[in-house]
Parts: C-alpha cells; structure tokens; sequence
C-alpha cells in the first residue's frame, strides 16, 4: 500500500506514465500465468543437466517439451544410470509416456506447496516415463537456450573445484545447487544465512563495484561501461535462473543507468518501487513467494535504516524485519542467528566471495585443496549448530494479518534511533502472543496425517497442551540390487514435523507404538534424533526386537515403556485404557497395541493392525461403545470385524491409507462390513489430514479435511 501511495504521487509524469503501463501488463502477464494450460502428449523431450537428478535407479526433473513438465523415470541398467550421471550437454531424447497427471498439491498442513511453487514457472503437469531412447546432442538455436548451454559449460568447470569451493562457486555464481547438497542448504536456512549462499542482489552489487573500479583505473570511459551492463546485465540474469532476488538488484542497477541518461532525477523510493514493478513484470509471482518478500522486504528497509547505526543494531533490525517472514513460513527460529550473522557476514564479504571469484578462474590450483579443509571444519561447526535442539525454538505458524502488522512496525523501528522504544515493544508483545497462542491453544484435537500408506496418529489437548503420537509411518524398501537403491525421504520430514512445527508443538509427551511393522515404526529413529520425545511406549514383547533394542540403546534419555492389558497411562487430562496385547508377543498385527480413551465426552478406539481373531477376545472380557474407531490395518479385511462394529457400534470410522496403494486398501469387503452398520468413514487417502477438534470450554466439536473442508460440526454431517 505505501509503494502504490508513493507511485501516485511521483512527480515526473514520464515515469508516472511508464509506471501505470508496467501495472497493467503485470496484471495480464500475471493472469496468464496463473492459467493451467490444455494437456497434450508429446514424443521428443529436451533435457538438461542442470534440471535433473538421478537417485539410484530414479531419474527425475524438469523437461521441456511442448513446454515445461516435471517427470520420474526408472532407470533400467547400471550403464543407463551412468550415461544420465555424465550427462553434461542440453539433450534431445525420444520418450514414451506411461502416465500424465497434475501435479499433486500437499496433502497436510504445514507441508511445502510445491505444486504451487511449480505452477509459479509454468509447470502444471507431471509424467512418468516408460522409456527415453535415442540421446542426441541438442544444438542450441534460441538465445535463451544457447545461455542455458553456457550455465551447464561453467556449472561442468566449476565441478574441478574441491567440495566446498565447488559449491561456493556453482551457487553464488551461477546459482546452481546440486540435489546431493540440499542438507547444506538447510543448515544456512536454520542458521537464517542462507541468503549469502543463494544469488542475491549483494552479489551483483559487488561484482558491479569492483568492475567499476577496474575500469575506472584503465580510463574506460563510464558510458562505455554502463552501456555494456544494459546488455549483459539481462543475460547474467537469465544465466543464473533467474531469481528473484538478481532480478532486484539487475533492474535497480539498470533503471539507475537509464534514468542517469534520460537526466530524470527520482527518489531512492521511486527508483525501488519502479524496480519492484518491473521485477513483477519478468516474474508475477516474486512477491508471494518467501525468497522473493524476504528481498524485497530488506531492501526496503534499508531505505528507512537510520544512516547512524551501528553494525551491531543493523543486523538486530535486519534479523527483527525477516523473522516474522521466517516463522510464517519455517514455524520456527534460531537463536544464535544474530550472533552468526554479525560473525559470518563480514567472513564471507572478506574471504568466501572474494576467494569464490579467484578459484572460479583457477579452478586446477592444488592450492585449494588445503582451502577446503578449512571450509570443512567451518561448516562442521555450524551444522553442529544447527543441529542442536537446544538452539532452536518452534513457534507455529503466525496468522498472515499479525505477520503484516509486525513488518509495518519493524519498518517504523528501523527509522529509529534507539535500541529500546515503543516500537520494539509493540514488536515483542505482538509477536509473543502470537507464539503464546500456538503453545496454549484452546482446541483439542486428534488427527491422522496423511503419510500415505502406514499410520500416524496426533493428539494434543487444550490449553497446556499435552501431546500424544500413535505410531511414525514408515516405507516399506524392497530388495533392489546396490546400484539401484535410491533414498526416497521419509514422512517424519516431509510430512509428520511440518505438521508439528506449524502448531507450534515442540516435544511429544507420549509416543506409542502399536506393533513392529514398517509403515508403523519404521521412522522411529529420525524422530527420536530430529524431535524431542519425553517417553515411548510398546507392546509387552516388543523390547525383544532387534531394531527396538537397538534404538533402546541409542536414546538413553528417553524412557521406553512396555505395556499389556489392564495397565493405564494418564497424560494430563486423557487417560488411555490398554486393551491389548494381554502376553508377551513378538509385536505382529496380532500384538497390535490396542488404546481406549475418553476425549471431551467421546470415546475413541486405536487399534494398529489388530486382526478380528485378537478384536474378538478384547470384546469376551471388555463391552464398550465408541464414537470414533480408528480402523484397524487400514481397512484391510482382516480386521474390523462384524463383532466389533455391532458391540461397540461406531458413529464414524476412520481409515488411514496410501492413494491407489498396492495392497488394496481399504478392502471393499471392510467397507460393505461399515455400511452394513451403519458407519461413516473417511479415508486419508480421498480427504489428505482428517482432524477432529473440540473445544475446552463447550461441547462443540468439528472433523474436517485438509483437502475437503468440515465433514462434522456439531450434530450435523457434511460429506
């Protein structure tokens, strides 16, 4: 709102003009971006190196085709594999599709959007590829492809550098990160530096000094100089990919030298607002995008900074400006960020930019072989740092109204000259209630997140919140030979800690683990390592097991808990009845832990992949009634048996599966067994995260979907 403000006003009606034009063709070029495109198949596909990754017997990107398109394709042969990891040329290849379909959208809160992110650069549609035959060398015939031919030239000569120059040099120059390093990058994120290493305005500031110095010292006449930049600036940014953060700095630069040469004289907020609509322009979505807003957002207040702070208070504004963002997006911050900032920034303006630029061109100097030790101790420091809990602080996801009024007072903070006044602690009141209002909510609630097929089951209470978990998901890897084996992630990151991270939960109270199956437990040590678990329990029997043994041993700190019938586990106001296992067994569906629990009113039934045969003699010594079953094996036919449904007769059943899983679950004969009694289910896999939540205070209560909305509210029924 102030930029449009400021871009009313503009006194000089030429730019006034040209800025009311760059408006309306940003509005129409944003509109047809935003325009999914007809699918269409196609037989020749280009491929380039720096867009695909090949894991084990994977290999998948982005191709081009007749336009852009994400694709997976199953390596067939060890010397298949090979060809792909020395690809090193823009590639021209015959492909065959087997399946295309649109791209799929997170399925859980918290999650990365990357649907959304991939349709910000016009990518709407996924393809698996049955087969990619006859690989040609492609010559380049457009501009656009003969700069991208030279990105993948230096990206190739930049690889000769030892690790950490390697990646030094590929990211900052040409802003090329391989897949391989992605932990890199998350530790800078965590550390809140990632903006050094990620091609940024400051690198073209710099490079754009020294070449101005350079010149000046050989006499090139400045017009010459300047003319020049008008024409390489542009392709440099097409060079490095485009990114957001270049483009400010390229069209800043750039607007500078035509207004120099037009002799119109304009503000230094005119200049940014001019620049922040042209770079809307080239990219439509630059400012609804994190890296994007964090750009734009800290050279804007650079404009505000009070010219007489010191280093020490500019890099507490900067860091107080960004953190709102950070949370909004990451639910969590660093505390030493500050600190590393004001360490790390002079560190790499002094010595890794400087010394990225020399081995750029000196790629074979055995010189910096001993260089990258030293890169190699550092960066072993910080990860450390990183990952290290103690430092860490998650604070859930702010509200987007709270996180634009706390921008609007940090840009009146940072035009002050104090430390401590009223907009500091208008910031700090602001932000912790938000913080506050994420650790002490006032719903309850249980959910199953969408992990797709394997369970994992997340209850929390109002309040001072207590926060249970039903078993971790897992993958089931099946035996492939060594050069085919791939690692393809596991849910805890990508699905189960966003989900925690942006309620703003930071440690499980109570983990259960139903039985010793793969998609149950099988992420059982990342999260003991990557999250804060107080207590684990299990089944009698199930301590037996060698990789349960093996974790036992691993985790000193944290108590694990064997469990059999009749026992009873209270966390805060819930109280879990154990109805099964009743002996030691060897932690198999038939073992499956079993947990009654009564929450605001409502009984709820857990019961892992417990079969019929076991449900059966729960029922001979326990009657009941629930209002909420989880199914048990995920509607699988073995269990959720007709003598479980007609004893504790459900109101709603709830089903956690994988989409179009191999096992065929939910099986039709477990539905027709719920329809006979008259019992609602919702499966995971049609609706992504199911929750329920209640409230503290009254008795409402509501389910609802991540991806279809409310299901239950109150009395009534939506489906």
């Amino acid at each position: 709102m102030i930029l449009i403000v400021r871009l009313v006003c503009l006194k000089k009606p030429v730019v006034l003009i040209v800025t009311l034009v760059l408006a309306m063709i940003t509005g129409i070029r944003c509109q047809s971006f935003v325009q999914e495109p007809k699918s269409t198949n196609f037989q020749t596909a280009i491929f380039s190196p720096d867009k695909i990754s090949v894991n084990g017997d994977i290999l998948n990107g982005e191709l081009k085709a007749d336009r852009n398109y994400r694709f997976i394709y199953r390596i067939k042969t060890e010397r298949e594999q090979k060809i792909w990891k020395d690809l090193s040329e823009l590639t021209i290849a015959q492909v065959k599709i087997a399946k295309k379909q649109p791209l799929s959208g997170p399925r859980n809160p918290g999650e990365f959007n990357f649907k959304k992110y991939a349709q910000h650069k016009g990518v709407f549609y996924q393809v698996n590829l049955q087969s990619i035959d006859h690989l040609q060398k492609m010559q380049p015939k457009t501009i656009s492809e003969k700069i991208n031919v030279l990105r993948i030239h230096i990206i190739n000569h930049l690889s000769y550098l030892p690790k950490w120059l390697k990646i030094h040099a590929q990211s900052l120059l040409v802003g090329y990160v391989p897949s391989s390093e992605k932990d890199f990058l998350k530790t800078l994120s965590i550390l809140g530096i990632i903006h050094l290493f990620s091609l940024s305005g400051l690198h073209v500031l710099v490079i754009l000094t020294f070449v101005r110095k350079l010149t000046s010292f050989f006499r090139i006449p400045v017009d010459w100089v300047d003319g020049s930049f008008l024409l390489i600036l542009p392709c440099y940014g097409l060079l490095v990919g485009s990114k957001s953060g270049i483009w400010r700095a390229i069209i800043l630069a750039m607007l500078a030298m035509i207004l120099k040469k037009m002799q119109i004289s304009i503000s230094k907020l005119d200049l940014f607002s001019l620049t922040l609509l042209v770079c809307t322009l080239i990219y439509p979505f630059a400012m609804i995008e994190m890296g994007g807003q964090l750009s734009f957002l800290l050279s804007f207040t650079i404009l505000y900074l009070y010219e007489r702070t010191n280093l020490l208070l500019t890099t507490f504004k900067m860091n107080l400006v960004s953190l709102p963002l950070i949370c909004y997006y990451t639910y969590q911050f660093n505390w030493l960020t500050i600190i590393v900032n004001i360490i790390f920034v002079p560190l790499f303006m002094m010595v890794i930019l400087p010394i990225t630029i020399v081995s750029a061109i000196t790629v074979h100097w055995s010189f910096w072989d001993f260089v990258n030790k030293i890169f190699d101790q550092l960066y072993r420091f910080l990860d450390s740092i990183a990952l290290n809990r103690q430092f860490g602080f998650i604070t859930g996801q702010f509200p987007i109204a709270l996180v634009l009024l706390l921008v609007i007072i940090t840009l009146f903070y940072v035009e002050s000259r104090n430390f401590w006044n009223r907009y500091l602690l208008s910031y700090l009141v602001v932000f912790w209630g938000c913080v506050f209002l994420n650790k002490f909510p006032l719903v309850g609630s249980v959910n199953l997140i969408d992990i797709g097929q394997g369970d994992s089951i997340l209850i929390t209470t109002p309040l001072n919140r207590k926060v249970v978990m039903i078993d971790v998901a897992g993958k089931v890897h099946f035996p492939t030979k060594p050069w085919a084996k791939h690692d393809s992630g596991n849910q805890v990151d990508f699905n189960t800690l966003p989900v925690l991270k942006s309620k703003g939960i930071s440690h499980v109270d109570k983990l259960f683990l139903t039985h010793k199956d793969v998609d149950h437990i099988g992420n059982l040590e990342t999260i003991l390592t990557k999250f804060d678990v107080k207590e684990v329990n299990f089944g009698i029997g199930l301590e037996n097991d060698p990789k349960i043994k093996k974790t036992i041993q691993k985790h000193p700190q944290i108590k694990f808990k064997n469990l059999h019938q009749g026992d009873r586990v209270k966390v805060g106001t819930l109280d879990f009845q154990i109805l099964w296992p009743k002996k030691s067994g060897k932690g198999e569906n038939s073992d499956s832990l079993t947990l009654l629990t009564k929450i605001q009113q409502k009984n709820w039934l857990f019961t892992g992949d417990l079969d019929i045969p076991s449900e059966n003699k729960i029922l001979k010594k326990y009657q009941f009634k629930v209002d909420y079953l989880k199914l048990g094996h995920h509607g699988s036919k073995t269990s959720t048996g007709d003598n479980l449904l007609q004893v504790t007769k459900p109101n709603v059943g709830l089903i956690s599966a994988g989409i179009n899983n191999r096992y065929g679950h939910p099986n039709q004969e477990t539905l027709t067994r719920l329809k006979n009694h008259q019992v609602q289910y919702f499966n995971t896999a049609e609706y992504g995260m199911i929750s329920w939540y209640y409230n503290f205070f009254n008795n409402e209560e509501r389910l609802t979907t991540f991806l279809k909305g409310d299901l239950i509210e109150g009395n009534g029924t939506k489906k």
